[in-house]
């Protein structure tokens, strides 16, 4: 994929999905009657058309003298040109820097345009059109194979993620009886210009919706239904939308899939949650701040950043610590925890580092430590902020030497591993008391993610609660158990001080135990009551659970919220303050700290309008 700085990133333009479509119509009205080539320009401003002429070159490039101009520093002066030639269009790289991409592919030499490629130039897309007119004055577009639709649903899932824009996923599962030439004869007349239709199967189709949101993909999939009905009337159309759907196409595609299997009372549904597929689990994922982190944790996978994940006891922690590890290069290799709560202190350095035969009394053979036995994969440090503070300094080494020394043994020993930490308590205050070293709490903080409480997740509830039910089920061996009503209104009710694995625990409870396949708010309530009935001023075993500028408060309807991004930001703005104090004010120092690059780090000073310190 091209490069991009995440400095020059840009706020989405206010513009919504219905003025798109009613642009991208105009567009296409016009563009379609003249039977040119053009190219439709997708980035961070309104999407544009740039109609290619007869015969001649089209340059692309960061120049003034570009006939199509992209104002991006990574973009070079001379980037790429089209040349048009006897209505054929051929597209050519100018030795650019960062490349320029057909489908995912680097183009070397000269490649042919065919309709619907996708060009990218760095951090801009431009798909390529032609129109052909037929006989009725209609305009019919190839439909491709769902591996080229994947292939392409890449560029437009990074694009949607940078630039924080909709894309949407149709699913239209078509019956018995459809034939494919006519399902793509009406194509030609309903899509969009940026739609990208493909066949998903003998019987499905597939298309992509850039910059859909919901309400317009239910729109799209409400005319798509009509206009199948004389050829498939047997089709149920599903849409899925990201980022509140999931963040990788293969999600999108189940969930837009299942929501069309589902269409039976209405023949265009849309999903109502979304799943995340974590190694061999499916995580519901329904708020769109669980979306954007599960989303953030795809990227960070793809780096070898140190994580440090807070949040309460029970939101999932250990949850993304396995997905930062198996959507990362080092799946392959192990995954190994270590609860440092969980263990006594006098036996942390052991397990951690290992040690030698005859070290101490009872070693009677060495013993391979957590570090060695995680080589090439990643180490898991949960609860980091119990660790003992003569153990967090020899942590701090060998994170920063990459080697260790086990108890008794004299030879370092080269370690390779990526260290992923978790705590529900508030690192920072700990660094203040003392109990926490600052050195090691900047190293493990490369990358840092907070965890929602489920009290602050009411869109994910009733979806986690079905699935943690059927997964109780089976594991009882019982038949599925339903929720009633009333039961789920209950649970709404209920603030969750355990989180997640409370709410697992209680279905499992009633799982066990309910002779009844349907359970009531009864059942519920009687469960909760203990939980519900705590006295005033009990101790809450999360009052140190780590969650920025957030009051806390004991009714959740009564609690303002604030929005996760002011959140992050805040948090950002606080370790830049802490990085530039702890680096007396060396700009490059303290963005090092943070793990942030310098440019980035700059012009976030004057973003945050911090103090500016010195350069070197």
């Amino acid at each position: 994929m091209p490069s991009s700085r995440s400095d020059e990133r840009a706020e989405a333009r206010p513009w919504d999905a219905s003025t798109l479509t009613t642009h991208l119509d105009q567009l296409e009205a016009h563009r379609a009657a003249t039977g040119r080539a053009y190219l439709v320009v997708l980035g961070r401003e309104m999407p544009h058309v740039v109609e290619l002429p007869a015969e001649g070159e089209v340059r692309i490039g960061r120049g003034s003298d570009s006939h199509l101009r992209i104002a991006e520093s990574w973009v070079s002066r001379n980037h790429a040109a089209i040349r048009m030639r006897r209505g054929e269009a051929r597209l050519r790289d100018l030795d650019s820097h960062n490349g320029t991409f057909v489908n995912g592919e680097r183009v070397t030499g000269e490649r042919v345009l065919a309709a619907g490629d996708l060009i990218a130039v760095c951090s801009v897309t431009i798909a390529f059109h032609k129109s052909e007119i037929s006989a009725e004055g209609e305009r019919h577009g190839a439909v491709l194979e769902l591996p080229e639709l994947k292939c392409r649903a890449e560029l437009e899932l990074e694009r949607t993620l940078r630039y924080g824009r909709p894309l949407s996923v149709l699913s239209a599962t078509l019956g018995g009886g459809a034939e494919r030439a006519a399902v793509a004869s009406i194509l030609g007349s309903q899509l969009r210009l940026i739609d990208v239709p493909a066949w998903g199967g003998p019987g499905d189709l597939v298309v992509l919706l850039p910059e859909a949101d919901a309400a317009a993909a239910r729109g799209a999939a409400a005319r798509m239904q009509r206009v199948l009905a004389p050829v498939a009337p047997g089709a149920r159309v599903g849409v899925a939308t990201s980022p509140v759907d999931g963040t990788a196409l293969d999600t999108l595609l189940e969930r837009a899939h299942a929501a069309s299997a589902a269409a039976e009372t209405s023949p265009a549904s849309a999903a109502t949650s979304g799943t995340v597929r974590i190694g061999d689990r499916q995580v519901v994922v329904a708020e769109p701040a669980m979306a954007r982190l599960y989303a953030l944790v795809e990227r960070l996978a793809a780096s070898e950043l140190p994580v440090l994940v807070f949040g309460e006891t029970g939101t999932g922690k250990e949850l993304v610590a396995t997905a930062i590890h198996v959507w990362s290069a080092r799946r392959a290799q192990p995954l190994v925890a270590l609860n440092c709560a969980a263990i006594h202190e006098s036996l942390v350095e052991s397990e951690l580092f290992g040690y030698e035969r005859g070290a101490f009394s009872g070693a009677v053979s060495s013993k391979v430590g957590l570090f060695e036995s995680a080589s090439g994969g990643t180490l898991f440090l949960d609860e980091i902020g119990e660790l003992p503070i003569g153990v967090q300094a020899k942590l701090l080494r060998v994170l920063e030497t990459r080697r260790l020394v086990p108890l008794g043994g004299v030879r370092e020993r080269e370690v390779n591993v990526r260290i992923v930490a978790a705590t529900n308590r508030n690192l920072e205050d700990e660094v203040r008391a003392g109990r926490f070293r600052r050195d090691l709490f900047y190293r493990l903080s490369g990358a840092t993610l907070w965890l929602p409480p489920l009290r602050q997740r009411p869109r994910e509830l009733a979806g986690l609660a079905q699935a943690l039910l059927a997964e109780a089920c089976a594991t009882a061996h019982r038949p599925s158990m339903v929720l009633s009503p009333d039961a789920m209104a209950r649970l709404r009710a209920h603030a969750w001080p355990g989180n997640v694995r409370e709410l697992k625990n209680l279905v499992d409870y009633l799982a066990a135990t309910l002779a009844e396949g349907r359970i009531e708010a009864s059942h519920v309530g009687a469960r909760l009551a203990a939980a519900d009935a705590a006295p005033e001023g009990a101790t809450d075993p999360n009052a140190h659970a780590y969650e920025p500028d957030t009051p806390p408060v004991t009714n959740p309807a009564l609690r303002v919220f604030r929005p996760i991004e002011e959140e992050i930001k805040a948090l950002e703005r606080q370790r830049m303050i802490e990085a530039l104090e702890a680096a007396g004010g060396n700009q490059s120092v303290a963005a090092e700290l943070i793990g942030m690059p310098r440019r980035t780090f700059v012009a976030k000073l004057r973003q945050y309008d911090l103090p500016r310190g010195r350069s070197r």
